[in-house]
């Protein structure tokens, strides 16, 4: 029968300081007092149960922690005096209090230091606080020696209190005042917004790591900008993951990969429009609006073709091997440690406070430039009446002009590569002149100046405040020039107003660039789709990013942007917030994305309308 430990239930039983209970108990009366005392804590005659005991000192009006204080711990159904009789700093006695103290509360460790340092430790009789750390290690160490058991055996005490107002109401109580931080709890929302929507190809089996964590790769990737794929190794060193198994990029992508690239997009596109949802509940996304629509290049760091033919040159793309250069990758100037990049195509709204991304694709060959077009289109029209559409260089030319011509849009476009000729003579003329700018109808699918009664579209040039503010020279130099090419008449709308607006659309692409620094994984992949997953993760990063400051701003009665411009939350601490966040948050799927996505129902309802015939869109 084993002897349970003095600290539990001991009474002095040496009555010479009271003469009274001395002459009330005879000497040998005194042994038959031990006798039953010993019983008590053999369990042959048990105490009240735990949640008797705290169900009475409540009822006396004790608050929860002087209520755990106050318990017997010898018990039929909590053996506590089986414990280790030393704990850092504290006893056995201390422990179990602090343990039971832990169980009856929802608040974190952190706020439960603090409760201790405010009075807390001495109502439960603690000789000692401890930190955060340690009563979790605590915690843990008093179920390993009392046995599995012993968190079911607490879960029952706190079920049968469940209607006692104290100990319903301390889990939403906190001594400092302090909970989790808004941005953490608004990004935990948008996790489960999005996350949603990726439907994991997975059975019961399968299922060895919840969402959750699977996507704490993409997090840790995107905000370090590292390859999913390294993103394990980094993980390991959450303290959530130190005796953990962590989750590798194959896991979360071999159940994304049985898809194919239509699918995926349709996942990509669902999630981010739930995100973008928020921004319009919130009152950020306008009826009529300008819009961006761009070329973005990704850089890409796999294994690439160096040879030459025998002419010395490098070999054309069609006799390169797909496994040394996939198609997809293009080179471009060498910058952020790489030659090649991939490219998005990507429509935002624009001269807007919230310039979101509305849409996003890769682009596996730069022919039939209208097809992206008309696509990226499609998408926006779900969300926005288009006003002018405002368009990267990258999509000059014919094609682009008879697209948005068949949706009846107003453009502004960059012009790059090769001038025409009349570019010159505008510059020439405008310099000469002292012209704020110059314009002359052109028409780019004849590739020749048309009449200015008869021209439905212009090029104009105007000097760039941009390039002279960071030259030597003025508007006497022809590089200091700019040109657009739009069906905007320069006599209407003003030549310097059509620049202007279309200058308004480098918070787009100051937003890009910041995404790609806080938001993108690198990618190697010979994976068109794992590619396009790799960018359609930053995309929908940054909307969580905008939305989480739109609703921030809103719901608190603060301007969306400060007089410098600023967000309340810049896009880092919206990645460490959701990265750090080991909330284990159940996030279900969304099996049929037509019930809950308007794009997805609308623009995939009857097939996908921009298939090509032969072109490898879908190609992995």
């Amino acid at each position: 029968m084993p002897n349970p430990p003095q600290e539990f239930g001991s009474i002095d039983l040496d009555f010479s300081s009271n003469p009274e209970l001395a002459a009330e108990f005879p000497d040998n009366s005194k042994a038959l007092l031990m006798l039953g005392f010993e019983l008590l804590h053999a369990k042959r005659w048990p105490m009240a149960s735990i949640s008797e005991q705290l169900q009475a000192y409540l009822d006396q009006g004790f608050d929860p922690a002087e209520a755990v204080g106050e318990l017997d711990l010898v018990t039929d159904t909590l053996p506590f005096w089986k414990l280790e009789k030393n704990w850092y700093k504290l006893d056995r006695e201390d422990a179990a209090r602090l343990y039971l103290y832990r169980s009856l509360t929802a608040s974190k460790d952190y706020a439960i230091e603090e409760e201790l340092k405010d009075g807390v430790a001495e109502h439960l009789g603690l000789n000692d606080t401890v930190t955060e750390n340690t009563i979790e290690r605590i915690s843990e160490e008093v179920e390993k020696q009392l046995g599995g058991e012993v968190r079911t055996e607490v879960r029952e005490v706190l079920e049968e209190l469940e209607d006692n107002d104290e100990v319903v109401t301390l889990p939403e109580s906190s001594a400092d005042g302090r909970g989790e931080p808004p941005l953490v709890l608004i990004s935990r929302e948008m996790r489960k917004r999005a996350y949603q929507y990726f439907q994991l190809d997975r059975d019961e089996s399968r299922v060895t790591y919840p969402k959750w964590q699977l996507f704490k790769l993409m997090e840790i990737a995107g905000l370090c900008n590292i390859h999913p794929n390294d993103a394990e190794e980094s993980l390991r060193f959450l303290p959530y993951f130190y005796y953990r198994d962590v989750p590798g990029f194959k896991t979360l992508w071999n159940q994304l990969r049985e898809y194919d690239m239509l699918k995926l997009r349709k996942m990509y596109l669902a999630a981010l429009e739930s995100i973008i949802t928020v921004i319009d509940e919130y009152g950020y996304l306008p009826e009529t609006t300008d819009i961006a629509v761009d070329l973005t290049n990704i850089m890409w760091y796999g294994r690439h073709s160096n040879q030459k033919n025998k002419n010395g040159e490098p070999l054309d793309r069609d006799e390169i091997p797909h496994e040394d250069q996939p198609i997809g990758v293009e080179g471009v100037n060498e910058k952020a440690g790489s030659a090649y990049a991939f490219q998005i195509a990507s429509v935002s709204l624009a001269n807007v406070e919230i310039p979101v991304t509305l849409a996003a694709k890769s682009i596996q060959r730069r022919g039939n430039i209208e097809h992206q077009i008309d696509e990226l289109l499609t998408y926006a029209d779900q969300y926005v009446e288009p006003d002018v559409v405002c368009m990267d260089g990258g999509f000059y030319g014919r094609g682009m002009h008879e697209c948005l011509e068949n949706h009846s849009l107003d453009f502004i476009s960059r012009l790059r590569g090769r001038m025409p000729s009349i570019v010159r003579e505008l510059k020439e003329g405008a310099i000469y002149n002292d012209l704020d700018y110059n314009a002359a109808g052109y028409d780019v699918r004849i590739g020749e100046e048309v009449p200015e009664s008869e021209a439905e579209s212009w090029l104009i040039t105007m000097p760039s405040e941009k390039r002279i503010s960071r030259a030597d020279t003025g508007t006497e130099d022809q590089g200091n020039w700019e040109v657009y090419y739009t069906n905007l008449n320069p006599e209407q709308f003003g030549g310097l107003e059509i620049g202007r607006r279309y200058r308004q659309r480098w918070a787009v692409e100051t937003s890009y660039r910041l995404m790609k620094h806080d938001f993108t994984a690198k990618s190697a992949s010979e994976l068109r789709s794992q590619r396009e997953f790799i960018a359609s993760m930053a995309f929908i990063y940054n909307a969580m990013w905008m939305a989480s400051n739109v609703k921030y701003a809103v719901e608190n009665d603060r301007p969306v942007k400060d007089d410098q411009g600023r967000y309340p939350f810049t896009a880092n601490q919206l990645m460490i917030a959701m990265l750090l966040d080991m909330e284990d948050i159940d996030i279900g799927e969304v099996r049929d994305l037509s019930v809950r996505s308007n794009i997805v129902r609308e623009v995939f309802g009857d097939g996908y309308p921009f298939r090509l015939e032969g072109h490898p869109e879908f190609e992995n």
